[in-house]
């Protein structure tokens, strides 16, 4: 009988525990998503920087054999917390335009920790910050083509394409309410079919695992409540 009722009163205390986490997340949640002022953001912008990385396929590794500066677009959906996201980069190199690198999409929690405030408006109100800290992490579906990616892509153009995992760090400066600048660093692991690149119709390796980063700049518009 003592031995049901301790357990029992353990197993309350961890809903207790549990309880209690869930209402602090709650709380906090909120305040984390509005440090730009927005419960839901819609966002995008364009970005330049470069990407670099390698694998298990050596030199046939995606990431090690497209890597480059370039430039691209983003797009995605921020509610609370959580960030859905899609972009697009394209390599160039000393042929002009080389690969691309897509990724459809990734969703991952991003919070925001202001660094500079916006102080208050005319009625007492606090403004959204102007300078936020964003870090994050995200996962998702990407591909890439060894080459520029031509309308419509088919499947014959795409050399890699698998799971992506990315951590995330970047720092926002707000001009004005809906136009932002934007320094984004993040590194992860990916695993890719296809390894990188296409030999006679016959991809290189069939799959390459490994390491990615990427430094980039943005402009982003931000729409949203």
């Amino acid at each position: 009988m003592n031995e049901r009722i301790g357990v029992r009163r353990r197993l309350m205390t961890r809903a207790a525990g549990a309880t209690v986490a869930a209402a602090l997340l709650a709380m906090m949640a909120p305040r984390v998503a509005r440090a730009d002022g927005r419960f839901v953001d819609l966002h995008g912008g364009v970005l330049v920087g470069g990407m670099t990385g390698g694998g298990s396929a050596g030199d046939a590794d995606f990431f090690k054999r497209t890597g480059g500066p370039g430039f691209g677009a983003e797009v995605g959906l921020r509610l609370l917390i959580l960030d859905l996201s899609f972009r697009f980069f394209q390599v160039v190199g000393s042929n002009g335009r080389e690969g691309t690198l897509s990724y459809i999409p990734m969703l991952g929690p991003s919070i925001e920790i202001p660094l500079v405030g916006g102080g208050t408006d005319m009625s007492g109100r606090s403004r959204p910050a102007k300078l936020v800290l964003r870090p994050g992490l995200a996962a998702g579906f990407g591909f890439g083509t060894p080459g520029p990616a031509h309308a419509p892509l088919s499947a014959d153009q795409i050399s890699a394409k698998g799971l992506l995992v990315n951590g995330r760090i970047g720092v926002e400066r707000f001009i004005g309410p809906v136009l932002g600048l934007a320094v984004q660093a993040e590194g992860g692991y990916h695993y890719l079919l296809g390894g990188s690149g296409l030999i006679n119709g016959s991809s290189v390796s069939d799959h390459s695992s490994g390491w990615q980063l990427g430094l980039y700049g943005s402009v982003v518009v931000h729409l949203g409540i």
